[in-house]
């Protein structure tokens, strides 16, 4: 299995490195009645200072704004949206590098289980990202799906979402994440996956019915059960 290679993993290796070299440095210059004496006090000394560097990274990266996330990788935005996740209220998994079974993070609140693709692209997300993570759903046993990018979705992703239920955040979506502090909101309300707007509750002439808020630019509607209608809105 290939091991992560976020932020997170990278200082924890460091400090693995340094504590190695305490001990070696122990053994070279300090004799066996205060080897072990050192061994107790450096370790702590590490470790306090290990804990005060992930507290002034995860402080950093909260700040990012979007010009520090296209310059992420793959694996350190998958850190960055778990770290976002988790400040609005979520559990937060982040899956394998491999064999993820086509979800990046695994995010619970409440009763609600979700899946997310990450996509830090320079490019346009296309249907292998959708499709992934409609598969994902199945494995995780979850109850939504997302695909969350830096970039903006091809038309064919953004139709095979629709068809699928999956929430699609491209750049404009992302920038609400980034500079969401405690609104859960962004993440439960529900999204046109046709134009990204939120849907409203309405009444039509069969009944009420899930509109968007972009009515007449985008007659995208959903019935309450789930599935896709056009009505008329109100």
């Amino acid at each position: 299995m290939k091991y992560r290679n976020t932020k997170d993993d990278r200082l924890r290796r460091l400090f693995v490195i340094l504590y190695i070299i305490q001990i070696a440095l122990l053994r070279i210059f300090t004799d066996r009645s205060i080897f072990f004496i050192g061994i107790v006090l450096g370790t702590i000394a590490l470790i306090i200072i290990y804990f005060m560097v992930k507290k002034y990274t995860v402080k950093k990266m909260m700040k990012y704004k979007m010009n520090n996330i296209d310059k992420l990788s793959g694996e350190d935005f998958e850190e960055f949206l778990a770290l976002k996740f988790k400040k609005l209220g979520y559990k937060v998994k982040l899956t394998p590098t491999t064999a993820d079974y086509g979800a990046d993070l695994v995010i619970k609140k409440d009763k609600s289980k979700i899946v997310v693709q990450a996509k830090r692209w320079n490019s346009k997300v296309g249907v292998e990202a959708v499709q992934q993570v409609v598969a994902s759903m199945k494995y995780y046993n979850a109850d939504r799906s997302m695909v969350i990018t830096n970039s903006y979705f091809t038309e064919n992703a953004k139709i095979l979402a629709k068809y699928n239920e999956v929430e699609l955040y491209d750049r404009g979506k992302l920038y609400n994440i980034v500079e969401a502090q405690n609104n859960n909101t962004i993440f439960n309300e529900k999204i046109c996956p046709k134009c990204g707007a939120n849907l409203v509750l309405r009444n039509g002439r069969f009944g009420h019915f899930y509109g968007c808020e972009g009515y007449p630019r985008c007659s995208f509607t959903m019935s309450i059960e789930g599935s896709y209608n056009y009505h008329d809105a109100k």
